[in-house]
């Protein structure tokens, strides 16, 4: 996928949102403190000589060491800097007593997941150039109507230099980059299944759901006494939610989600692409209804509607397989030519009506003979029409035409015709834009659920050692 892609796709939500440490489809990011070699010592210090002043003891300014990921550290400065941001995008969302101790460990935890990604993006090569950054953050720029100058101004007053922003970006193109490639590249959405979605009732009758999820995960070899603790858990926190507890706070205190930063949101889910298994607990919720716990191979879910979107019924329309002989008036031919040369073709064909595979042929041969239409070189063939496609003329011969025999010859502003409809059929006119859509709602609920499994597993295989300080 293009960079530009990339970033409509996560750069863009993310920072019009003010999301700048963000998961799922806006992976959280680290500063480059983070690329540090891990040190032989566990802080990171420097001391004013004792010299300056003998009455007083060295004075030290330490950076602790707060998390070891595979070769790499997480430094307590990085921790801040990414606890405001996501403190302030609480905020935002109407969060405003978010638990410090919840919010700390949720931001140690993405920004370790995070750690691990690049540190496989870096063994498999994958890297984003300055160009690339450079052309998101203008991007980014044009879209808010901000002038470079403006916007640094704007990342000032949230507290975020420039230069750590750049690095953010680049970290969020690098870690869709290996999504992408390990992820979203293992999904498969055939045409079988688009058309199967296309020609449901569902679809006749859409819906879609703005959704926020609360994951528990189970551990990939988890033991039947593990699972019932998970499963426990759950429960306990869907009673909290019925009871009236908060869901983004309780996304912050237990969820093992990769989007817990954003309170958990999954965004737009169509019902034509949601699993059975999801869609038949929130259909009937109503926005602000939280579902039943609902178990997958890779944890335990709880999903909130937040927002319902409602489609109109597509419109059905019949659709008309033509295929026609023309003769042009003009200069060269007059209208009585014209309308003798498509009288003596149709007086040919009405010789073989009684054999409709003969006719058929010699429908087509006459056609690359005759016809001053560039259809000509398919035999006269039109493919698929609509009602609205064709001239008045010509649409009410086609559509009052019975199917398998051949009109008499009309005029149109065009000159003479002669048609065929070879079949029929009703039709939704979903068009190649509406079937992309559908691919690509189907592709998005299964990379975000194989995503979260992805996750899960990634973090097991990582070296991760939290500091003892």
């Amino acid at each position: 996928m293009k960079v530009s892609t990339i970033m409509s796709k996560i750069l863009l939500s993310a920072i019009l949102s003010g999301i700048f440490f963000t998961t799922y489809a806006d992976n959280s990011t680290a500063t480059n403190e983070s690329q540090n070699i891990v040190p032989a010592a566990p802080k990171i210090e420097s001391s004013i000589p004792s010299s300056l002043n003998s009455n007083a003891p060295p004075t030290k300014t330490v950076n602790k060491i707060v998390a070891y990921v595979n070769k790499r550290i997480i430094t307590q400065n990085e921790v801040n800097k990414q606890i405001i941001q996501a403190r302030n995008n609480l905020q935002q969302r109407g969060v405003k007593d978010a638990d410090n101790a919840d919010l700390r460990a949720k931001v140690i935890d993405q920004m370790i997941m995070q750690q691990i990604q690049l540190d496989l993006a870096a063994r498999g090569g994958i890297k984003t150039s300055d160009a690339e950054v450079t052309d998101a953050i203008n991007n980014i720029e044009k879209t808010q109507g901000l002038n470079d100058t403006q916007f640094r101004a704007k990342l000032a007053t949230q507290g975020i230099a420039f230069n750590d922003f750049r690095q953010q970006i680049s970290d969020q193109i690098t870690t869709e980059k290996l999504k992408q490639r390990e992820v979203d590249g293992r999904v498969v959405v055939n045409d079988d299944e688009v058309t199967r979605i296309l020609n449901s009732s569902s679809y006749k009758n859409r819906i879609d759901y703005r959704l926020a999820d609360i994951v528990i995960n189970i551990p990939e070899q988890a033991t039947m006494e593990v699972n019932a603790q998970k499963k426990a858990l759950a429960d306990q926190i869907y009673n909290q939610l019925k009871q009236g507890a908060s869901f983004d706070q309780l996304v912050l205190k237990y969820s093992n989600g990769p989007n817990v930063l954003n309170g958990g949101d999954l965004g737009w889910k169509s019902n034509t692409s949601l699993p059975p298994i999801i869609l038949s607990q929130i259909s009937n919720l109503p926005i602000g209804g939280i579902a039943p716990v609902v178990k997958f191979p890779m944890g335990f879910f709880i999903f909130k509607v937040n927002a319902i979107k409602q489609h109109g019924s597509p419109q059905i329309v019949r659709q008309y397989h033509v295929r026609h002989i023309l003769v042009k008036v003009n200069e060269l031919t007059s209208d009585d030519e014209a309308h003798q040369k498509i009288q003596n073709v149709y007086n040919q064909l009405a010789k073989d009506a009684g054999n409709p595979a003969l006719e058929s042929k010699e429908f087509t041969d006459l056609a690359k003979q005759y016809s001053d239409d560039t259809s000509s070189l398919k035999g006269g063939d039109l493919g698929w029409l609509n009602k609205g496609d064709t001239v008045p003329q010509f649409e009410q011969q086609m559509m009052s035409n019975p199917v398998g025999k051949i009109s008499q010859p009309f005029k149109s502003p065009f000159g003479w015709h002669i048609l065929e409809v070879t079949e029929t059929r009703d039709s939704n006119l979903a068009n190649d834009r509406e079937k992309a859509e559908i691919r690509q709602e189907l592709r998005e609920t299964k990379a975000q659920m194989l995503y979260t499994e992805w996750i899960r597993n990634l973090r097991d295989m990582a070296y991760v050692k939290m500091s003892d300080d």
